[in-house]
This record gives structure tokens, C-alpha cells and sequence, in this order.
């Protein structure tokens, strides 16, 4: 509560109970509403977020809510760029299996993001580690490779 009486943290903690249990800015598959596709860059899981990663997020956050507000289908999705050297790196300084840092590490970002109170369709989540998302980027690689599109310098 602040000096004035207002209990921020309440009013905070009960619009975003409501909008989760509505679903709000769920996305269906399906909808007559005009559509808009909201996509910011996926975070590195190598560590936590910080004010940098507000002032990313936060702005394409208010497009969405404006245009949700408009009502426009909006599908804001979020995921991980969570294969590679930054979350590697990470997890050889904590000396942890890479996995274990990474997951820990997205789990913390999914909560700060909650508390931030941004609009993502969590049911479209992607994390670019797990076998469901690089097989398909292995995948595309091979076809490349088969049709004689993939070199090596």
C-alpha cells in the first residue's frame, strides 16, 4: 500500500486472476474478429529479465491490449530462444545441466511476465530446446540440404 492508501498490489493481483480465469487474450483458432498477429522477439532463458526486457516487451504489450480492445483476434505468443551458446554459457558458469538451468530460467520468466501483467496466449508457447520445436528445424535443415540448398564455407 502506498502513502496514499491505494493497495496496488491487490488491484494488480485481481485484474490479473480475472483476465487469466476469462482467458482474455487467449487467441482462437477461429474468429470472426479481424485478425492481428503481435509477435516480439523470444527472450534468451539465460537468466532473468530486467528493465531492458520491460521496455521491449511492455510496448508491443499495449498494441495488443489496444487492438483487443478494438476488437481485434489478437495472437501475441511468447517462447524462448532457448537453444544455443547464451543459455549454454549460463548454465557452464552455474556449473547445472543446461536443461535444468534453462527450465528453471523460463519458469522465472513466465512469472516475472505474469507480474509485469502482459497479454501473451501462453497456449501458444514455443521453447526452441525441447525436441517438439528444433525437430522441425533439423527437419527444414535436411530438406535445404536435399534439395541442394545448404553449403558449407
Amino acid at each position: 500500500m502506498d502513502e496514499i492508501g491505494y493497495d496496488f498490489t491487490a488491484v494488480e493481483n485481481k485484474w490479473r486472476e480475472r483476465w487469466e480465469k476469462e482467458g482474455l487474450f487467449r487467441c482462437p483458432a477461429t474468429s470472426s474478429k479481424p485478425k492481428f498477429y503481435c509477435l516480439t522477439m523470444f527472450p534468451y532463458p539465460s537468466g532473468t529479465l530486467h528493465v531492458g526486457h520491460g521496455r521491449n516487451y511492455i510496448l508491443a504489450d499495449a498494441l495488443a491490449r489496444y487492438l483487443t480492445m478494438k476488437g481485434y483476434n489478437v495472437l501475441a505468443p511468447m517462447g524462448f530462444d532457448s537453444f544455443g551458446l547464451p543459455a549454454e554459457n549460463a548454465a557452464i558458469e552455474l556449473g547445472i545441466h543446461p536443461k535444468t538451468s534453462t527450465e528453471r530460467n523460463i519458469k522465472r520468466m513466465k512469472e516475472q511476465f505474469r507480474l509485469f501483467g502482459t497479454v501473451y496466449d501462453w497456449d501458444r508457447e514455443v521453447a526452441s530446446h525441447t525436441p517438439e520445436y528444433y525437430r522441425w528445424t533439423q527437419w527444414l535443415f535436411l530438406k535445404f540440404y536435399e534439395h541442394g540448398l545448404v553449403e558449407r564455407r
